[in-house]
């Protein structure tokens, strides 16, 4: 790429940046989100909303996917975000309450030092080289191709069934993130420049793993999880599936995950359920577990509102409504996804949807567990995936089991099973699961990441805070 085509890459970061921060200022309680966990909300509001907004507005009302449409959607919510910021500072500057500072101890900067490292050497890379994983290239860019080529998500290289495609009917969010660049940037399909979008999702990823255990954890037990998360082959520079590559994992995993934590969140608000509906609506528009994991995320999420005494059932509601919220937008991304893949003739794909039963599950379910354990296993100790994380992790975990018993920990427990449940039934049914084990067992590990490394943050947090030999500015 010219320099002239890596700038217009990190342009199209900045586009979506924007759009975020518009949704922010709109979204009370999103907006209180301090420094990188507000930026991180920030991106993955914006990618949802001008992907999303570019799926509906070309699937329903014919609306051509060129550059008019990407400035648009992506300026409206930037220009609406800033005139409520205006009208805030003249009704009053609001004073945010001051909290003490504390120095940051030599292992809080050595732990965030690697993750810039890391960020700014993922970043760099796509900016100098092109895409060359696989499924990135095959699935996603090539989608992305097809719908930019006759600008519109109804392509006939798609919708006709005379044409190979493998995979027709995997969501477009991602592909149209890429059209929306690409096509901002003025560059052809041969020039990289969407790549930096992709790295942007490590840098939410490391924010998200700070910013949600912060309030349960110390600094240096957070700064310690984000430098786990920074030496991690698999969400960084690996090409099969970390932000280096052109797969969906890394950006699914940041959505479900967002969209969880936010609604794990006490005293919930409408705004939040807005904001949580926005993410997970992405999620389903990104990847065909993003479904299932989105309904994952608003049963957990609800789970987590009830009360745990009985009170009056008006407030038992109101406690509810901003999962209610959610669950609107995300049934509207469902109702979009339904509607666009009847037009998909499926071929070249697994079809999951027929080959899922009953009879096909049961008891493959269990009789499968002694052929595919070993191969699962085979995959998380594989040093050029995780390095040691899968063998340290169950250690530190039961170690540190009582911080296991912070509030959330059981939902996220649940939550890092879904994707992981998601896989075991997709192993059931599929007539050669050994081959699916070793493409895909790391991915759906990927997805699940977040929360298990929140919890990882739990157990860590107990295992320092009971260590008495440790200096006193490493104790959280």
């Amino acid at each position: 790429m010219t320099a002239a085509e890596k700038l217009a890459g990190l342009a199209g970061v900045l586009l979506f940046a924007a759009a975020g921060l518009g949704w922010l200022q709109l979204l009370a309680g999103a907006r209180s989100l301090p420094g990188s966990r507000g930026l991180a909300a920030a991106y993955l509001l914006g990618v949802g909303w001008v992907g999303g907004s570019l799926y509906a507005l070309s699937h329903f009302g014919g609306v051509p996917l060129r550059r008019p449409a990407v400035l648009a959607v992506a300026v409206a919510p930037a220009v609406v975000g800033l005139l409520a910021w205006a009208h805030r500072r003249r009704a009053g500057p609001q004073v945010a309450p001051r909290r003490s500072r504390r120095r940051w101890s030599w292992l809080e900067r050595a732990a965030f030092a690697i993750a810039i490292a890391v960020f700014v050497g993922v970043l760099a890379e796509s900016l100098t080289n092109p895409l060359r994983d696989w499924d990135g290239r095959m699935t996603w860019v090539t989608q992305a191709r097809y719908v930019r080529a006759e600008g519109t998500v109804d392509a006939r290289a798609l919708a006709e069934p005379q044409w190979y495609v493998t995979h027709p009917q995997y969501p477009l969010l991602l592909p149209l993130a890429q059209v929306a660049v690409q096509e901002l940037a003025g560059v052809s399909d041969d020039v990289h420049a969407f790549r930096p979008f992709y790295a942007g999702f490590l840098f939410v990823f490391f924010a998200l793993l700070y910013g949600f255990p912060r309030r349960r954890v110390g600094r240096s037990t957070a700064a310690l999880t984000v430098m786990t998360a920074a030496l991690l082959p698999l969400p960084t520079f690996f090409p099969g599936g970390g932000a280096a590559s052109g797969y969906s994992d890394l950006p699914l995993a940041c959505f479900y995950a967002a969209g969880l934590l936010l609604l794990l969140t006490r005293r919930l608000r409408i705004a939040d359920g807005v904001a949580a509906g926005l993410l997970l609506a992405a999620a389903v528009l990104s990847k065909n577990e993003g479904t299932p994991l989105a309904l994952a995320a608003l049963f957990l999420g609800a789970l987590a509102q009830l009360p745990a005494r009985r009170g009056r059932p008006s407030g038992r509601w109101r406690r509810l409504a901003p999962a209610g919220v959610a669950a609107v937008l995300v049934a509207m991304a469902v109702g979009l996804l339904v509607s666009w893949r009847s037009g998909i003739p499926n071929r070249y794909d697994e079809d999951y949807g027929h080959l899922l039963s009953l009879a096909a599950l049961w008891p493959a379910a269990v009789t499968r567990l002694p052929l595919l354990l070993p191969k699962i296993r085979f995959e998380m100790i594989a040093f050029q995936h995780w390095s040691l994380f899968w063998s340290v992790a169950p250690l530190v975990l039961l170690a540190g089991w009582r911080g296991l018993r912070r509030r959330g920990a059981a939902y996220l427990a649940l939550a890092a099973l879904a994707p992981l449940a998601v896989a075991w039934i997709a192993y059931s049914v599929n007539p050669d699961p050994t081959d699916i084990v070793r493409t895909s067992w790391n991915r759906f590990l990927l997805q699940a990441s977040i929360p298990i490394l929140i919890l990882f943050s739990f157990a860590l947090d107990d295992l320092m805070r009971r260590s008495s030999w440790l200096p006193r500015d490493l104790t959280p």
